[in-house]
């Protein structure tokens, strides 16, 4: 699918994404289902772009009115958005403790 960009004040060509905020860092939207209002951030694949700014601008309201800190960027056509691929925990924990 093809994303409309736009130049930005500096003559750059421009898409926007929505990124969102967690406390292990950021994760782009990578698909949206319309029919369940439903917004995916899948590991390892592309973040989604948008035709404009109102339009990730109205999604991204919904989302942080459900509580999920998000912010529309605009990013240079250029740049791959990705996100990273989730790590698995370690199992092993080491507690440190006074007997």
């Amino acid at each position: 699918m093809s994303v409309k960009t736009h130049k930005n004040k500096s003559g750059i060509d421009c898409r926007w994404a929505i990124a969102l905020l967690f406390n292990e860092g950021i994760r782009y939207v990578t698909k949206l289902d319309n029919k369940l209002k439903t917004f995916y951030y899948e590991s390892d694949t592309e973040a989604m772009f948008f035709n404009s700014k109102q339009e990730a601008d109205d999604l991204i309201f919904g989302m942080l009115v459900n509580g999920y800190p998000a912010v529309v960027m605009e990013v240079a056509d250029g740049l791959i958005l990705k996100n990273p691929e989730k790590r698995e925990r370690e199992n092993k924990r080491v507690v440190e403790y006074e007997s």
